[in-house]
């Protein structure tokens, strides 16, 4: 099965994955913490491994330093096949660690769209079930960004936690 592979930084890949998989919301591992998920558990016990971030779309993960990301890459693809042939059951994420979530989120899926227009934006606050954001750049004052904001922005978030039930602009 083929993935699509992109490089954030020196120390993080993304993996796109062809279909999704069957998980709701997501899940979040790093070192010193423990969770539920059986493919981050794999991963986690590599030793190679900073932190974890996984949907139904998509896994990011961090290296522990920039020479240990191949071999990451390789074990980490590995891990995804052996997980998809044992036909999991559909799992849930729980909502913990969400401000970690939502920043990587906002970092790696919706920063890049708006950057390639000149915007971007800033993680302000969580509380409530709602996400408050500021833009940045040509995202400020734009006749459109209360449309962005609903239609992408928020759009990506709900998606991916969807518990989430509002995200406001500062």
């Amino acid at each position: 099965m083929p993935f699509n592979r992109k490089r954030i930084t020196p120390v993080e890949t993304i993996f796109y994955f062809p279909q999704p998989l069957s998980i709701c919301g997501t899940f979040y591992w790093q070192q010193n913490m423990t969770t539920s998920h059986p493919l981050l558990q794999a991963i986690a016990q590599t030793n190679l491994c900073q932190s974890c971030l996984l949907t139904a779309d998509f896994i990011i993960i961090a290296a522990l330093d920039e020479s240990k990301l191949p071999d990451l890459e390789l074990i980490t693809l590995a891990e995804i096949s052996d997980y998809l042939s044992s036909a999991p059951q559909p799992q849930v994420a729980e909502n913990d660690e969400m401000i970690i979530k939502i920043k990587k989120l906002l970092s790696t899926i919706i920063a890049p769209f708006l950057q390639h227009d000149g915007g971007d934006i800033e993680f302000v606050s969580y509380g409530d079930n709602r996400v408050y954001v500021h833009f940045l750049g040509k995202c400020q004052g734009c006749p459109y960004a209360s449309r962005t904001l609903k239609e992408h922005v928020e759009k990506k978030l709900r998606h991916y936690l969807p518990h989430i039930q509002e995200v406001i602009l500062t």
